[in-house]
């Protein structure tokens, strides 16, 4: 059948220990997933997809549903160029910075690492344009007039000298359209893909040549066997709803994740036992959370643009840190410094401090959460007349939440240091520029700079008032998911500890070790680089012979 589904008394005689037999096999029914199910289907294999949850989407369904893709036709057809030796100084300069060279052949990076951002480059438009043909994707380049939310959405590095071509990479779909799950579902079922829910993949099984050629799963109180003519891709996404994993392997204290909660890193774990060469595994897609509320909800408020122009974010010292405009990639890796000198995490909690301006500003903004709408209250907002009163308020809410933060106290001389930053950070308003760390100098910060006030100098930034109330959030790291796991290839093979593929295993999005480094390069960066390599990974699968099933 088509669809990959067997039944048991239609099983050869090899099959007839499995459930279910088809040539590919995919694990996740997110952006990696789908992508990778279609394309396979498409080009004539058999196909099951097997889903952890009782729903299709993962954590694609719960984003934006963009995708960051260099070099699109789209934005060719808008008349904008990325050439490919400029795009790829600006792919390597953001995923590996601490290598980048443009002087070398591979512009300072490992051969491998360079030859992965070569390949998203080079493949991604061809994924695009493969599955919008086919009808499974409907994204345009976000410019111009149709642009989501009136704004163009530059790249997050869009000032930096290596981008020669900050706008149009960035895909968005149509508003008013299904949602990029719902095209690939439905796309999927067209084609007759199994498509399997609440079936957890809890192992692989090799055949006698040491081939990936089945699949372990555990679906209610049931363990089932699926075979794999040809092979297996994963994509199941990273672990960003583990927290033992997160604590075993990030380098500071995470406080909440916009992941499924499904992410959990089952294929983390099961490359580990397949002898996988793992990388990664210290980083992530980060952001910023609003600490109280991640501790009672698995998904919590993302400070994805912190909100307010008479606002400023402190540390335990009352003194500003971090650009609190910085794409949040970037902002949210504050909490992560480590002082040597103290030797611990000085950052894990920053304070967001604004005033009633802020407060009562009704101006509309898609990113005025998690701060409250005029009129409304929650209770992780603290308020108080005076920066004395709001102190000792801080004080009282940080005693109780010392077991989930380590203990971490104001320092003595708070207010202080916080009304000399609130003075310093007043001129900076005044004159438009902020001396200390640029917020408001950047395309990208002046574009999501919505609900604030005009007739400032800078769009970003307007005087702190010097009478209360003041109001205050405790913010700390989130993740979106993280993105380590077991090394790839240019094929979305995954590698063994000797770099050589695993015969039959494939990977793509966050459950591997992601070709993007550290970068976040644009809106839609995680879902492009899963499309893509999702697509890659059916497109060399079908092309194997039918492997022998395990015994």
């Amino acid at each position: 059948m088509h669809n990959g589904l067997v039944s048991n008394t239609k099983f050869d005689t090899d099959d007839d220990v499995f459930d279910y037999v088809a040539d590919v096999l995919i694990v996740g029914a997110g952006g990696a997933g789908f992508a990778a199910a279609v394309t396979a289907a498409q080009q004539g294999a058999a196909v099951i997809l097997f889903e952890r949850a009782e729903h299709t989407g993962g954590t694609t369904a719960l984003s934006g549903g963009s995708a960051w893709i260099p070099n699109n036709s789209s934005m060719r057809a808008a008349g904008l160029e990325d050439q490919r030796e400029d795009s790829l100084r600006f792919l390597c300069r953001l995923a590996f910075p601490q290598f980048y060279d443009a002087d070398h052949p591979t512009l300072g990076l490992a051969r491998d690492q360079y030859e992965l951002l070569a390949t998203f480059y080079d493949r991604g438009p061809e994924a695009i344009d493969h599955l919008t043909d086919m009808g499974a994707l409907d994204l345009a380049a976000d410019v111009g007039e149709e642009a989501k939310y009136g704004i163009t959405f530059t790249d997050y590095g869009g000032h930096l000298p290596e981008n020669q071509s900050p706008i149009g990479r960035h895909l968005a779909p149509d508003l008013s359209g299904p949602t990029m799950i719902e095209k690939f579902h439905a796309t999927a079922e067209a084609l007759g893909v199994g498509i399997k829910l609440d079936h957890r993949v809890v192992g692989v099984v090799k055949n006698e040549e040491g081939e990936v050629a089945a699949l372990e799963i555990r679906t209610g109180v049931r363990t089932v066997l699926a075979r794999a003519r040809k092979g297996v891709i994963f994509g199941s996404g990273g672990f960003g709803q583990n927290d033992e994993l997160r604590r075993r392997h990030l380098p500071g204290r995470v406080f909440g994740s916009c992941a499924t909660p499904s992410a959990v890193g089952d294929f983390v774990q099961i490359a580990e036992g397949l002898g996988a060469t793992m990388a990664n595994l210290d980083r992530a897609w980060w952001k910023q959370v609003a600490v109280e509320p991640a501790l009672r909800h698995p998904t919590p408020p993302s400070l994805w643009m912190p909100h307010g122009d008479s606002m400023i974010q402190v540390d335990r010292n009352g003194r500003r840190v971090v650009n609190e405009k910085a794409p949040y990639n970037e902002r949210g890796q504050i909490h992560l410094a480590y002082n040597p000198t103290t030797r611990d995490h000085p950052n894990t909690l920053l304070f967001m401090i604004w005033d009633d301006a802020v407060a009562e500003n009704t101006a509309f903004s898609p990113f005025r959460d998690p701060v409250p709408r005029p009129g409304h209250s929650v209770d992780y907002v603290i308020t108080a007349d005076t920066l004395d009163e709001l102190k000792s308020l801080i004080d009282a809410r940080l005693e109780v939440l010392t077991s989930e933060t380590g203990g971490l106290t104001l320092q003595a001389e708070f207010v202080e240091n916080l009304s000399a930053t609130i003075e310093r950070f007043n001129q900076f308003a005044l004159a438009g520029v902020d001396d200390d760390f640029g917020r408001g100098g950047t395309d990208f910060e002046l574009g999501w700079a919505l609900g604030n006030r005009e007739g400032l100098a800078n769009p970003t930034m307007a005087p702190i008032s010097d009478v209360g109330p003041y109001h205050c959030m405790i913010v700390g790291a989130g993740v979106l998911d993280t993105n380590g796991g077991p090394r790839i290839n240019t094929k979305a093979q995954v590698l063994d500890s000797e770099g050589a593929p695993i015969p039959g295993l494939y990977g793509a999005g966050n459950c591997v070790a992601t070709p993007a480094g550290r970068a976040y390069w644009g809106p839609g960066a995680t879902i492009g680089l899963a499309i893509t390599f999702g697509y890659v990974a059916a497109l060399n699968l079908v092309e194997e012979q039918d492997k022998p099933p395990p015994r």
